[in-house]
């Protein structure tokens, strides 16, 4: 199980941060909202430029906006390796094969993501060309919400209609990830957990992070 460390509970912080833990981290999650796709703001694309000139981390960027190509293009300016967009803030299929092709084209990992009440079906036309699903477990926006085990069979499902279909996506899970929920989904089929409280208020951050793999 790969470990993406969230950004949201640092704050201004995020460049000591992920300095800090990029020795045990395999992605640095960076948690964007613009305030119009949901109410927070945060993580803007010159604090992704600083993070990415200051440590080593790859940057997971993780979109909660509206105009997901728009911030796509300053995110992979920024130095992005992963971005990933809310399937809910496009308006057509026409978007979302735009949004994923353009990624592509520009050399970056390309991901779609599901806020908890979306339906699967919603991501299954683009499963062939992106690279990973984001299985949100709490609603996007906050952080230190609580898991919602009612998500496992979203991720059961994507993992079998992978092996099926021999497909090559991989499945991250976002939300309350602490040691015992990162077993639950890694069951389920999980391939990367997004942590943010667990890892940032943990006495030791290294055995914080060790403990979600």
């Amino acid at each position: 199980m790969l470990v993406s460390v969230s950004s949201m509970p640092a704050g201004k912080d995020v460049c000591q941060y992920a300095k800090q833990i990029e020795s045990f981290a395999d992605f640095f999650h960076c948690d964007v909202c613009d305030g119009q796709y949901n109410q927070t703001v945060c993580f803007l694309p010159e604090l992704a430029q600083q993070v990415n000139n200051s440590s080593t981390i790859p940057l997971d960027c993780h979109l909660m906006t509206k105009s997901p190509l728009l911030f796509a293009k300053k995110y992979i300016a920024s130095g992005a390796n992963i971005v990933t967009s809310q399937i809910e803030t496009f308006d057509d299929k026409a978007q979302i094969e735009q949004f994923v092709s353009f990624v592509k084209q520009n050399h970056t990992l390309v991901g779609l993501s599901l806020e908890p009440e979306t339906p699967v079906d919603a991501v299954l036309p683009y499963l062939i060309d992106i690279d990973i699903v984001l299985v949100m477990s709490v609603k996007t926006g906050l952080s230190g919400q609580k898991f919602d085990d009612s998500i496992l069979p979203k991720v059961e499902y994507l993992a079998k209609l992978r092996a099926s279909e021999k497909l090559n996506y991989k499945i991250e899970v976002d939300g309350g990830i602490n040691d015992k929920v990162a077993k639950l989904v890694k069951q389920a089929g999980a391939d990367i957990v997004v942590s943010g409280n667990f890892v940032f208020f943990a006495n030791d951050r290294k055995k914080a992070i060790e403990s979600l793999h």
